[in-house]
C-alpha cells in the first residue's frame, strides 16, 4: 500500500510538471485600424482564433500610413511576426513602393479584403468588389434611364478592391447608357476626401442623377457634401461599406443604397483557410463573401440589421 501510494504522488507531481503545448501563432496585418470596417473583421478574427484554438498577433498600421507618410510599412510588420515565429500571416496588403517584387514571405500567407501581385498567397477571402460594384449600379436600373448623368467617386488608382468595384459599376453603366460626367480619383483621408469630394461635384459638373462612393471614406465624404445640396436637387447616392451614421441617412432618403460587406465573416474565414492549410487542406484560391444591399425599403430585415449590427462602435 505504501509502495502504491508513493507511486501515486510521484505520478501526481510528475502530471503537474506537464505543461500545455503552446498554441499556434497566427499574425495578422491589416490595412488600418480606424476605420469602421477593421472592428467587425478583427471581431471576426478573434471569435475564429478562439473556436479554432490558436493565437493572433496582430500589427495593422493606422488607415492611409501605407499610402503615405511610411510606404512599405507593412514589410516591416510581416518581418517582425516571422521573426517572432508565427507560422502563418493574414494580410490585407496595400501597394508596395520602390521594391522588387513579388515579395516572398516564409510563411503560408492568406490576402483578406482584396489582392495583390506584390505578394505570393495561398487564398485571398474577400469580397467579389467587380460583381458588388455591378450590384451597387444595378440598384440604380429602375431609377435611371438612358443619358442619366453620373459621377463615380474614385478611391485610389493602385488599390485593388475598390478598383473592382468602380469598374464593375462603371460596366453597367456603360450597358444602360448612362453618362459618367465625372471620375475623380479623392483619396483616403476622411477631411481630404471630402475636400476632394466637394471640389468634384461643384463647379461646371451641372445636374447629377446619382452618385456612386466605393469605400468607407468616400461614403463618409459624399454623403456630408449631398447633405448640403438642395433636396429637390440632390443626385441618388449609392454608397459601399458600413457607419453607425449611414442609418439616418437612409431612413431620410439622403443614401438611396448601401452595398454592405460582411467584414466579421470575412475576417473569420480568413484565419479559418489559413489555419486549415496549415493542418494540411489545401485552401480554395478564392473565397467569397457575399455584400447585402440596404435601402430604405429592407433596412428593418433581420438579416440585414445582423450584418449592421456587427459595426456597433
Amino acid at each position: 500500500m505504501r509502495r502504491a501510494l508513493s507511486l501515486l504522488v510521484a505520478v501526481t507531481v510528475l502530471a503537474g510538471t506537464v505543461q500545455a503545448a503552446p498554441a499556434i501563432q497566427i499574425g495578422v496585418v491589416l490595412a488600418g485600424s480606424g476605420l469602421d470596417f477593421w472592428a467587425p473583421m478583427s471581431a471576426g478574427m478573434h471569435r475564429a482564433a478562439d473556436d479554432l484554438h490558436v493565437e493572433l498577433v496582430m500589427r495593422s498600421p493606422s488607415d492611409g500610413t501605407a499610402l503615405g507618410a511610411e510606404p512599405n510599412i507593412q514589410l516591416r510588420m510581416i518581418d517582425y511576426l516571422v521573426k517572432s515565429g508565427v507560422a502563418g500571416i493574414v494580410l490585407a496588403p496595400e501597394p508596395l513602393q520602390d521594391v522588387a517584387t513579388p515579395i516572398p514571405i516564409a510563411v503560408p500567407t492568406v490576402f483578406v479584403d482584396r489582392s495583390s501581385t506584390d505578394y505570393n498567397a495561398i487564398s485571398t477571402v474577400s469580397t467579389d468588389n467587380f460583381a458588388a460594384g455591378r450590384t451597387a449600379a444595378l440598384s440604380l436600373v429602375p431609377v435611371l434611364h438612358k443619358g442619366s448623368r453620373i459621377a463615380v467617386l474614385r478611391l485610389a488608382p493602385n488599390i485593388s478592391s475598390t478598383t473592382a468595384r468602380e469598374e464593375g459599376f462603371l460596366t453597367v453603366a456603360r450597358e444602360m447608357g448612362w453618362h459618367v460626367v465625372v471620375a475623380p480619383y479623392v483619396g483616403y483621408q476622411f477631411r481630404e476626401t471630402e475636400a476632394q469630394v466637394r471640389k468634384a461635384l461643384s463647379g461646371n459638373v451641372g445636374h447629377l442623377d446619382a452618385v456612386f462612393a466605393p469605400n468607407e471614406t468616400t461614403a463618409y465624404g459624399a454623403l456630408h457634401v449631398v447633405e448640403e445640396m438642395p433636396v429637390n436637387t440632390r443626385p441618388r447616392l449609392v454608397v459601399f461599406d458600413w457607419r453607425p451614421e449611414f442609418l439616418s441617412a437612409l431612413e431620410s432618403g439622403t443614401i438611396y443604397a448601401d452595398i454592405v460587406q460582411d467584414s466579421y465573416r470575412m475576417g473569420y474565414q480568413s484565419v479559418e483557410t489559413l489555419v486549415a492549410a496549415l493542418h494540411g487542406h489545401p485552401p480554395h484560391p478564392k473565397v467569397f463573401v457575399d455584400v447585402v444591399t440596404v435601402t430604405r425599403a429592407n433596412m428593418n430585415d433581420p438579416a440585414i440589421r445582423a450584418v449592421i449590427a456587427q459595426y456597433k462602435r
